[in-house]
């Protein structure tokens, strides 16, 4: 008989304007001692989305049960009424609140979290958040892994030019999106209740189907337009100097920690050129990297001609193994 899964126990981590952005923490059954953690973040194209979502990584949750480590499950704010900016910003708070007092009093007391050993993972929009805390958290994470991460390189086309909807776009109801402006509410969603993804997610799909996809995660209309009119090599300096830390790609230096990434090749969401630009990006630092492209799989690593709901790519198991066992080759090299 399969043993059940462990409970989490929610925390508040930062506040801000009068809303709680909260994490769920796991704990290995029989724990104590100094462990490490991994930290998951969600994806939901950065307006949609929470940290036990649909698409929660319940073989992430498997693996830290079965290796004794803290499974860390977190929320950030949702861009709109907030940015990507903001989002940094949180990835900096989640990291400073789990070296603090506060969150070692609230495990037991035989537990301690092993602040040099925490990994943090990061799908699809959620690699935003991960990649971030890598350039600017502290303490460091020891490793990061992405599946089907966005932000390895936001100055590609991709993002700035108006592209057709994808498949994932059907599930949203556009017609709500004036409504979602709208709202200025400060917000990361807290247990959903409309099916697989709130319609918040409608938000991306508009800006995609506009061109319009940095301009509204930066708060900074007709940045995409802008860009446009460079060549790719032009972009990254012609940035305005407030906004160039939500591109996580112009930061990456040999301090980084070490990465895999795994991504579809077939991905319409986003492209793997962005993993693959990551990858270079540490290669050139001597960093150790990994990429795991998973061949014909779409986002989220499924097999976009098995029809709906899609089928698992063929790959995606053996992808997620080496991307654990990554995790743990890192902390073992670590460990006290």
């Amino acid at each position: 008989m399969q043993a059940t899964q462990p409970l989490g126990q929610t925390l508040v981590y930062s506040t801000v304007d009068g809303h709680e952005i909260k994490f769920d923490y796991y704990l290995p059954r029989n724990a104590s001692g100094r462990l490490p953690a991994v930290i998951y973040y969600h994806g939901g194209g950065m307006t949609a989305g929470w940290r036990g979502g649909f698409s929660f990584p319940t073989w992430l949750q498997d693996h830290c049960q079965e290796k004794g480590y803290i499974l860390i499950s977190a929320d950030y704010r949702l861009c709109h009424p907030t940015t990507a900016l903001h989002q940094i910003d949180d990835a900096k708070a989640l990291f400073r609140f789990l070296a603090s007092v506060n969150f070692q009093n609230a495990l037991p007391g035989s537990v301690a979290l092993d602040t040099d050993r925490i990994a943090v993972t990061g799908f699809s929009a959620g690699a935003f958040s991960a990649r971030a805390a890598c350039i600017y958290a502290d303490p460091k994470p020891a490793v990061l892994m992405t599946a089907y991460g966005s932000a390895g390189d936001w100055l590609l086309d991709h993002w700035t030019v108006r592209r057709p909807p994808t498949t994932i776009a059907k599930l949203v109801d556009l017609q709500q999106v004036p409504k979602l402006l709208a709202d200025k509410t400060v917000v990361s969603e807290d247990k959903p209740v409309q099916g697989m993804m709130s319609n918040r997610f409608a938000l991306t799909v508009r800006w995609e189907l506009d061109g319009t996809f940095l301009d509204n995660c930066l708060g900074r209309p007709g940045l995409g337009a802008e860009l446009n009119k460079l060549r790719y090599e032009e972009r990254a300096a012609a940035l305005p100097e407030d906004l160039k830390p939500a591109f996580p790609q112009l930061f990456v230096s040999e301090s980084h920690p070490p990465t895999i990434l795994v991504h579809g090749t077939a991905d319409e969401v986003v492209p793997d050129q962005e993993s693959v630009h990551h990858h270079e990006q540490l290669k050139k630092f001597g960093v150790k990297t990994e990429l795991i492209l998973v061949e014909g799989a779409g986002h989220g690593l499924v097999d976009l001609k098995s029809g709906f709901p899609p089928k698992p790519a063929e790959g995606k198991d053996e992808a997620y193994r080496r991307a654990a066992d990554f995790i743990d080759e890192v902390f073992a090299t670590l460990k006290m």
